[in-house]
């Protein structure tokens, strides 16, 4: 009997080996081949990238986040009020911290700032729990990220994949009806990054109102990998001679964060996890948070009435960092 077990363990032990090695050779074979969504959201990465390599006289200022900075910051405005190239580096939060970063690093030259304006969810970072979006990326085309990753990281990511993943990626590229590159962003980008495709009101106000933001009103842990992704840039940073301002994400003001203590008590810890990196924060939170009428069709996504307040706003809180007539500081 004990022989009989014995045997039974090593087949059941041989046919999960096989089933791993055949699922992480698949994905292996694929990764050039990406989901829709991760077209998607590489070509907008591609996109802040184009923006942020074209050449300039003298130094840039990238503001970065997700789409809040997409939608919410008109960094041709910054330019042209400031006096130094602005660059509007504003992706999709869902995507993590680590891939944004590791887009910017080619872009960065000495003598460059960079204003980070990120997301509340995007301090709760964990590389284990993240979207299917981050998922189809670092499969796709952010493999190399993947492959960085420590041996454990990359097994539990590998197994977190939905097994429809390989089905949708032969269906999506092997379709004869459609082109993959249907899926890219239809965002309308000018040169300096910034969404023009943002008239107008999608959402009402009655929608906004039906459910505040969880990140900001969960009491806020600054995970582990966020902070050592952000500490990991910031040596780069400092060994590039590139300064690093941080602020804040334009937001709905939903009564909710007004009234209650944890709202207040997480934009403290964030004031307070930027300022013990020595990274000064520029602003107040409460400011950047605007009424339905700036918003296009998320509660981070404002229209362009909503732009220019939030942009005028930013320039002021800027100019004191900048050769601005009439600043101080």
């Amino acid at each position: 009997m004990k022989v009989i077990e014995i045997k039974r363990c090593l087949s059941l032990l041989s046919g999960l080996i096989l089933a791993a090695t055949t699922w992480v050779v698949s994905l292996e074979l694929i990764s050039d081949r990406p989901l829709p969504n991760a077209i998607f959201s590489q070509s907008i990465i591609e996109r802040k990238m184009e923006a942020a390599e074209k050449p300039g006289k003298g130094s840039k200022t990238l503001v970065v986040g997700g789409s809040n900075v997409a939608f919410g910051i008109d960094t041709v405005r910054m330019s042209r009020t400031i006096g130094e190239e602005f660059v509007n580096f504003g992706c999709i939060a869902g995507i993590g911290p680590e891939i944004i970063l590791s887009a910017l690093r080619p872009s960065l030259s000495e003598g460059d700032r960079i204003l980070f304006c990120w997301e509340y969810g995007l301090y709760r970072f964990k590389r284990r729990d993240q979207n299917i979006t981050y998922l189809n990326l670092l499969f796709g085309p952010q493999r190399e990220i993947y492959e960085n990753y420590p041996f454990l990281d990359q097994v539990v990511l590998s197994l977190r994949l939905p097994f429809g993943h390989l089905r949708d990626s032969l269906m999506t590229h092997l379709n004869p009806y459609a082109d993959p590159m249907i899926y890219k962003c239809s965002w309308d980008f000018d040169a300096g990054g910034n969404v023009r495709s943002n008239a107008g009101v999608v959402t009402s106000e009655e929608e906004l109102l039906k459910k505040s933001l969880d990140a900001l009103c969960t009491e806020l842990i600054v995970s582990s990998e966020a902070r050592k992704t952000i500490m990991d840039f910031l040596g780069y940073c400092r060994a590039m001679n590139v300064e690093v301002l941080a602020s804040w994400p334009n937001l709905f003001a939903h009564p909710s964060y007004l009234k209650n203590q944890i709202p207040r008590e997480n934009i403290q810890r964030i004031r307070e996890f930027w300022e013990d990196l020595s990274v000064p924060v520029i602003g107040k939170a409460e400011d950047s948070m605007l009424g339905s009428e700036f918003f296009h069709d998320t509660y981070y996504h404002l229209n362009t009435k909503g732009v220019k307040k939030r942009t005028d706003l930013l320039i002021e809180e800027l100019k004191p960092w900048y050769a601005v007539p009439g600043a101080e500081g």
